[in-house]
């Protein structure tokens, strides 16, 4: 609180400093109204008020005195400033700096001449411009530096010739040096180039981060990924030399942040870093950078010519190959498998001649959102997911609604509630392992019928390595949840007392897996669902559960064996 509101609130009386600033016109309109409306209640203020303002007459008035009796003679005068300038030097040194720069203000009078001050103000200035200069590239925003970077990629397409690039990518655990050659007219493509198995896992980390492995450097790639993030906080740096750093912070994601170095004089990208928060950094610099004649460069690195169309002036973008759209579909279907999205989500797969479109609706916000981001970076896919919250959210007609019909089913006791009652045994988990049955035989079926699906869809391995391998890891996936359901399954006819009996696989030939997860689902739903009091024994019924049980092992068997 200051002196003004304490003598107010506490003594009830204005201060003499109070008083003084209110003569001297020194406080603010809204103290010196408060302060006048106390005065004029206060006849002890108003008072001192006069004595103070009685003094500051006396004081203006001497002072006026003792100017007309200053010596009018200019030299009398002079001399008794001087004396007391004196005086005062005596009595108050002068800082160090004051005294230096006088002694510097005295000599150069002395010795100034034309070109020691044409030298001074040229150097001034250069000291000025560069201080201006630097400032100015210092103000540079981040969208300003993307939009200037983007034009500078933009304008490489009006390059005669081939553009050469030579990058090298660090990794925590590796490096890897690439030699980029591409039209930037975008008339020839360049030909697919299989990834090797040491490199592969770097290309995938760089997928991950929105890198397109093919530019690297690409402003459009950076700004892609930034537009992306859901919260990114921006900082431009001055790098040492003609340089500015974007750095992106990216909160709550494995990727930290990421930055983007261009050059100022052209804004041309030569470096980007991705720092993550568990796997290191990775580094990806720009080593040589050239534009080549086509006379210069191996015809083999592009693609053949295509036919040029009747109106030169329209170019269309060109659609993914067939064999793009089946190392997009492998990808997408590895990344849902990854995330168990493929366990009973409501998730689609739908090719386009331009496009994998993923689509399907998840439970939460949150469930949506990893999906979608595990997605994104893969070319030729797109990912359109709900979530509940947002599909109740949308309109819809009410007379799509259809009615439902409820039924009443008189349910006798199953099968495997009479086995359990003919042992003596408890009933009270018959519920639980009923549910252990049937969803075992359920994962059974359907990872069956992803395998199915990829059977048919893909007879033959892909020509690229990248879809090659998806479709080899998705084999094998499926077939492992299929081991797995079926030991879940034989464990839980084993703990409720059943005999395995003689578990072979019956009858000759290649064995039908689809049709034999079937069978199974519908085995196990024989024994666990009521029929009225008739129908098989339980036992009967698992006796042929374990026969089916080996007959999908076999199947899994011969899939897996080389001949296959």
């Amino acid at each position: 609180m200051s002196f003004f509101e304490e003598n107010l609130g506490r003594l009830q009386h204005l201060s003499d400093e109070a008083i003084s600033r209110l003569i001297a016109g020194e406080l603010s309109a809204v103290r010196a109204f408060r302060a006048r409306s106390h005065i004029e209640k206060c006849w002890r203020c108003r008072a001192r008020r006069e004595t103070f303002e009685q003094a500051a007459m006396q004081i203006t008035e001497h002072r006026n005195r003792l100017a007309e009796r200053m010596p009018t003679d200019s030299g009398r005068r002079a001399a008794l400033v001087a004396e007391l300038r004196r005086k005062a030097d005596h009595q108050l040194p002068q800082p160090m700096w004051v005294r230096s720069f006088s002694n510097f203000r005295r000599r150069v009078a002395k010795q100034m001449n034309p070109i020691f001050a044409s030298a001074v103000i040229v150097t001034v200035a250069a000291c000025l411009l560069f201080w201006v200069w630097q400032r100015g590239a210092n103000r540079v925003t981040a969208a300003e530096l993307l939009q200037r970077a983007e034009a500078s990629d933009a304008a490489q397409s009006h390059t005669t010739g081939a553009i050469y690039q030579k990058i090298r990518i660090t990794t925590p655990h590796a490096e890897l040096d690439r030699e980029l050659y591409r039209d930037p007219r975008g008339v020839r493509r360049r030909r697919s180039e299989q990834v090797k198995a040491e490199d592969e896992p770097i290309q995938q980390a760089l997928t991950s981060a929105g890198v397109d492995w093919d530019s690297p450097l690409s402003a459009s790639s950076y700004q892609e990924w930034h537009d992306r993030q859901a919260s990114v906080s921006d900082k431009v740096e001055r790098e040492d030399g003609n340089l500015l750093r974007l750095v992106s912070t990216v909160p709550d994601d494995w990727i930290e942040s990421e930055s983007l170095i261009v050059r100022i004089s052209d804004f041309h990208p030569v470096e980007r870093t991705i720092e993550t928060r568990t796997e290191g950094t990775i580094e990806i610099a720009e080593l040589d950078y050239a534009v080549l004649p086509w006379s210069g460069v191996n015809d083999a690195l592009f693609e053949p010519l295509q036919p040029i169309i009747s109106h030169p002036s329209l170019r269309l973008p060109a659609l993914p190959t067939e064999t793009e759209l089946d190392s997009a579909e492998l990808a997408a279907r590895l990344v849902l498998n990854k995330l168990h999205a493929d366990e009973g989500e409501q998730i689609t797969i739908a090719r386009t001649d331009r496009a994998i479109e993923v689509k399907g609706v998840v439970e939460t916000d949150a469930r949506k959102q990893e999906i979608v981001r595990s997605l994104w970076p893969l070319p030729h896919v797109k990912a359109e997911v709900l979530s509940m919250g947002e599909l109740a959210a949308l309109p819809h007609n009410g007379n799509d609604t259809q009615p439902i019909t409820m039924q009443s089913v008189d349910v006798g006791t199953s099968p495997l509630q009479r086995y359990l009652t003919s042992r003596g045994g408890a009933t009270s988990d018959l519920s639980q392992s009923s549910e252990r049955l049937l969803d075992a035989a359920l994962k059974v079926r359907q990872n069956a019928g992803e395998l199915a699906t990829l059977d048919a869809k893909f007879p033959v391995s892909p020509e690229s390595s990248t879809g090659a391998s998806a479709l080899a890891q998705l084999q094998t996936s499926y077939s492992e949840r299929i081991e797995i359901a079926v030991d879940r399954e034989v464990a839980t006819l084993n703990a409720l007392g059943f005999t395995r009996g003689q578990a072979t696989p019956s009858g000759n030939g290649q064995i039908d897996l689809s049709a034999e997860a079937e069978r199974n689902e519908a085995l196990c739903r024989e024994l666990i669902a009521g029929s009225n009091g008739t129908g098989r024994p339980a036992q009967q019924i698992a006796s042929d559960m374990y026969q089916s049980a080996a007959r999908i092992r076999a199947a899994l068997a011969n899939s897996s064996s080389p001949e296959q």
